[in-house]
């Protein structure tokens, strides 16, 4: 979404360019690194491009017509290798700099070649930013030092940060990455099929596999997270639960089992023809429809479900909630509530 507000400034700048879509890659809960999938498989296009124009890498490679592509310039973001000193404080700048630890690009001949997204690709000039601000920081870097360029790759874009987190030009961003058809369709009939009235049911996140070590503080046990799915199965009196998880199936056993003793009906999506990308994507638009979620701190899938449920206009009680870690007790701090902002 930074690139996304990146795209939208420099065209009303009136520099008109087009966000290239690389494939998603790298997943903890796909479980395979090696996946690439294109975004056509997971959202849909039409309504990405009512926000920024976007097209697919691959489609942006078949239109240049070229095995070997060659982009103009690539601008590869740091951090300042001095770090920010205490005195000034953060300052926003931006400063051309030696590379740091751009390795994964070389010099060959009289250009720089690397890999991205599986595509060897060339590049005029390497570029190393050190950069510190937001979004419009970079895209005042852009329009200073692209000498009018018409393609562009920005390398490691999460050195920058939001301009204003949670502002309405986020929530633009957000609500144009609408999942696509066929898998909303997919959660719609399999919540139809599970659950009463296809909302009657609790969804819980239970993050584990890298969480369980990395951060141990605040990750409940099975049977903990198995109490707090309990407490609210009596408090809202529904009986039908949706797990979404990373766990392993000796953990969801154990936890079905735990729920199942105690009259709750458990309920998971697997599917053998869909890829592990479409059936997160599933799993997070069946939690989203959902009357009540509760996730796991400090996760990405749980945030990104709030914000699906701010986007379907939930009461935030039944969306910022969040399993206590073992340490914490039953008293935890719950999750900030970003609430959406559409003007």
């Amino acid at each position: 979404m930074r690139v996304a507000n990146v795209v939208r400034l420099l065209r009303e700048k009136g520099h008109l360019f087009t966000l290239v879509l690389p494939p998603w890659q790298g997943i903890w809960h796909w479980h395979n690194p090696k996946l690439s999938i294109p975004w056509k498989e997971l959202f849909d296009l039409q309504s990405l491009n009512k926000f920024i124009p976007v097209i697919e890498f691959d489609e942006f490679i078949k239109e240049k017509n070229s095995n070997k592509l060659i982009i103009e310039s690539i601008f590869y973001l740091q951090h300042y290798q001095e770090g920010w000193s205490e005195s000034k404080g953060f300052e926003i700048k931006y400063d051309l700099r030696p590379c740091i630890d751009a390795n994964k690009y070389y010099r060959k001949r009289d250009k720089w070649e690397g890999d991205f997204s599986g595509q060897t690709l060339q590049f005029n000039e390497l570029k190393c930013l050190s950069i510190q601000g937001q979004s419009n920081t970079l895209v005042d870097a852009i329009i200073e030092l692209m000498d009018n360029k018409k393609t562009i790759l920005i390398d490691r874009a999460e050195t920058i940060l939001h301009d204003d987190f949670g502002d309405v030009y986020y929530w633009k961003a957000r609500i144009s990455m609408n999942y696509s058809k066929q898998l909303k369709d997919i959660g719609d009939n399999f919540r139809k099929e599970k659950f009463p009235m296809g909302s009657e049911f609790i969804c819980a996140h239970l993050r584990r596999g890298d969480f369980v070590w990395a951060h141990e503080d605040i990750i409940p046990s099975l049977s903990g997270a198995a109490n707090k799915i309990k407490e609210i199965s009596t408090s809202l009196g529904f009986k039908n639960v949706f797990i979404c998880t990373d766990a392993d199936n000796k953990e969801i056993n154990k936890i079905t089992s735990i729920l199942n003793k105690s009259g709750l009906i458990v309920d998971r999506f697997n599917s053998n023809e869909l890829s592990p990308a479409a059936v997160s994507i599933v799993d997070q638009w069946i939690c989203a429809n959902s009357k009540y979620f509760i996730g796991t701190h400090h996760s990405t899938f749980s945030f990104r479900i709030h914000e699906d449920r701010e986007i379907l206009g939930h009461p935030p009680e039944t969306t910022f909630n969040r399993f206590c870690g073992e340490k914490e007790g039953n008293e935890c701090e719950q999750p900030a509530k970003w609430r959406i902002l559409l003007d």
